[in-house]
């Protein structure tokens, strides 16, 4: 797949995009670089943003925050809402922008806490039972061998 490099002039993201990708994540139009895919690559962090800075181009909000909101709501809409919101009262930005921060977070804890979580791998239930089975050469008791789950929703038993 060939690619190009550009900027998008709403959020300032930059890097190598396929051709023909006119649209950044955040609604804003790409603007491509006049150079190619190699020369890019080569380019030193430093080189890239004095070619942004002579190109003058001014992101409206950063990347980060631009992905914060699109990652919290999904929409191009909220972002220049947001946008709006900057150029009009700062500190309401700010507010606004650290709630749109606090739900990402609960969101990746979350999205942690279910990949923690143990499924029944034959019919994807979380109600498991964890037990002992099997005879222990060292203690001598029943029970104290490998740890087995169940599911109780279907029965499977395997090995953690």
């Amino acid at each position: 797949m060939a690619l190009e490099a550009s900027i998008c002039s709403k959020c300032g993201s930059k890097g190598l995009v396929p051709i023909g990708s006119r649209k950044c994540f955040c609604g804003g139009d790409r603007i491509v670089f006049s150079i190619t895919e190699d020369e890019y690559i080569k380019m030193s962090d430093y080189e890239k943003n004095k070619m942004i800075e002579e190109m003058n181009i001014h992101p409206l909000i950063s990347k980060e925050d631009a992905l914060t909101i699109y990652n919290v709501t999904h929409s191009t809409e909220i972002i220049d809402a947001m946008i709006e919101l900057k150029q009009k009262d700062i500190i309401e930005y700010g507010l606004k922008l650290s709630q749109f921060k606090s739900q990402l977070d609960q969101k990746r804890q979350v999205n942690q806490q279910e990949k923690k979580q143990v499924y029944c791998p034959k019919c994807g239930s979380t109600n498991i039972t964890a037990g002992q089975r099997g005879y222990s050469l060292l203690t001598g008791f029943i029970g104290s061998g490998s740890t087995v789950n169940r599911c109780s929703k279907c029965g499977h038993k395997w090995k953690p």
